[in-house]
């Protein structure tokens, strides 16, 4: 194949294509991602540098597979040794919507079979799998009788950023949270508050969207150091290239509250990983009188299946709101009758899944 394919969580594809355009990327948009030129630059790029995808694959192979043996013998035709290096371990993610493949873990099992008989044949010894936390990460993907094996070249998921040391319930997802500040257009020049910061995910993809920090900036590991294509030195001027341009965060400009002190505590730990000058505090939102009025209020209240969903933090985000007639707003709810409670003509600006659960984007102004 001639592209590599760019995944990203349902219903961001165009948000993600149009982020890869500010790149210099083109790209073609599909479900669930975006298909972009197979170069080993463009893996660089988009796994240090895009907000929203979450996997960047690279095909190894592309076949018909109608029945297991197949998907055996395509696997086995792969020279492993190039990716999988002695003492090294890997894993495999599998999709698979076959007729006669209809469990993606026997797919994957059928794969593992392939790639350890072909090491025992050659060397006598097999590589292991670590399903936790591989060194090398593939992907198998099957629709009807079309399969594709790719090395995942991100190794853990994007929206793993490496800053988070903590966290609180429920948080929102990275890429999603990153998702959302591009919806409502949020910049540096904002001031932004979120009365529900939890663990901090809103306010540190802000931070580092403010700082033009890349999202990859405080990751230690990448898959793509496993393609024979990889160069260090390529890399290494993709990352410095991007590095350079980061600027400081204006202090004052990005506040979080919230009312449970030992959640505070965990985006505070995970501010602290990142250094930048956010401020943070115990409040509830009804008491909540912020020391800058905010152009951007922002909030992912308690709702699902692991909290209490309740009207109450919808009823003080409302009163907050109407307080700060200047700002703009976004709200995440599973339910718009939770965001009826605002008292305020907010309208369903996207959906996104997170959480187990499909919740609505809501913006006022």
């Amino acid at each position: 194949m001639d592209n590599i394919f760019v995944t990203c969580p349902g219903s961001i594809e165009l948000l993600l294509l149009d982020e890869l355009k500010e790149m210099g990327i083109e790209g073609k948009k599909s479900l669930r991602g975006v298909f972009v030129p197979k170069t080993p630059e463009n893996v660089y790029m988009i796994n240090y540098n895009s907000r929203l995808a979450t996997r960047v694959l690279w095909p190894l192979v592309t076949f018909r597979c109608r029945h297991k043996d197949d998907l055996y013998n395509f696997a086995k035709k792969i020279d492993w040794h190039l990716y999988i290096q002695a003492g090294k371990t890997f894993a495999i993610d599998s999709n698979v919507s076959h007729p006669n493949l209809r469990n993606s873990l026997f797919a994957a099992f059928i794969v593992k079979d392939a790639i350890c008989d072909q090491f025992r044949e050659k060397t006598g010894e097999r590589p292991s799998i670590d399903v936790a936390n591989p060194d090398v990460q593939l992907n198998l993907f099957i629709n009807n009788e079309q399969a594709i094996l790719s090395l995942d070249t991100s190794g853990d998921p994007l929206f793993k950023r490496g800053y988070r040391q903590a966290t609180g319930p429920a948080p929102i997802q990275e890429s999603i949270a990153a998702a959302i500040l591009r919806q409502v257009n949020y910049t540096s020049s904002d001031i932004l508050i979120d009365p529900f910061c939890g663990s901090g995910t809103f306010l540190i993809e802000a931070a580092l969207i403010a700082t033009q920090t890349p999202p990859g900036f405080f990751r230690k590991k990448w898959g793509f150091v496993n393609m024979p294509e990889f160069s260090e030195e390529t890399w290494k001027a993709t990352k410095s290239a991007l590095d350079s341009k980061r600027i400081p965060l204006t202090p004052d400009t990005i506040f979080g509250y919230d009312k449970d002190r030992i959640t505070l505590q965990s985006c505070l730990q995970n501010i602290r990983m990142t250094q930048f000058p956010i401020t943070c505090e115990v409040c509830e939102i009804q008491r909540l009188s912020p020391k800058k009025l905010p152009t951007l209020l922002i909030g992912n209240p308690p709702y699902g299946k692991r909290l209490e969903t309740s009207k109450e933090p919808y009823l003080g985000f409302g009163q907050l709101l109407k307080a700060c007639p200047k700002a703009r707003s976004a709200l995440l709810s599973p339910d718009e009758y939770l965001i009826k409670a605002t008292g305020l003509p907010f309208r369903k600006a996207a959906s996104f899944y997170n959480g187990g659960l499909d919740v609505g984007l809501f913006t006022l102004n």
